[in-house]
């Protein structure tokens, strides 16, 4: 005889056993001695062979880790959750783009590098600046001049780094 036939002829002869005190001793007295003698006996038995209550738990499949299983009100449950270890990552806030998330040690981070689309820069007298510490999204344009050439520029002068070599001629009076 196995030891399950074994633990379930036990829990048989303690229901037994309560049903009969129950209608001997009254309702009230044979309440407490039967709740006494079942939270002695029966459910301790229950408890040692694996059998659990699990009338009060409140797990979903959300809450339970893909690939295990759990009773939740006497059903079996399968997990969903996927789990990832996210310990070892280093990225900040700072380094992911503005609006995006991600887990770090298992932190939710909201990212806020900002995006710069792509434009179209003309090199002009008052400097222009392309903020830092962004994500170029696309292309960023510096327009050229085929004009800028040294010899259509003053002898002398620079100007965006091309150093003129005109020079005018003198003119006879």
């Amino acid at each position: 005889m196995d030891s399950t036939n074994g633990t379930n002829k036990k829990i048989i002869m303690g229901m037994i056993v309560l049903a009969i005190s129950g209608v001997l001793l009254g309702s009230v007295v044979g309440y407490f001695i039967t709740h006494k003698i079942v939270e002695d006996t029966v459910l301790k038995q229950m408890i040692k062979e694996g059998y659990v209550n699990t009338a009060d738990a409140t797990a979903t499949s959300e809450d339970i880790v893909f690939g295990k299983t759990a009773y939740v009100n006497g059903e079996l449950v399968n997990g969903s959750a996927i789990m990832f270890d996210t310990s070892d990552a280093t990225a900040t806030s700072e380094v992911i783009l503005q609006g995006k998330t991600a887990y770090v040690n298992g932190e939710l981070v909201v990212g806020t590098l900002p995006v710069i689309y792509g434009q179209t820069v003309t090199p002009s007298a008052q400097a222009t600046t392309i903020t830092g510490n962004a994500y170029l999204k696309d292309d960023l344009i510096i327009k050229g001049d085929r004009n800028l050439l040294p010899e259509n520029i003053k002898k002398g002068i620079k100007i965006f780094n091309v150093v003129g070599r005109f020079e005018r001629e003198k003119q006879d009076d």
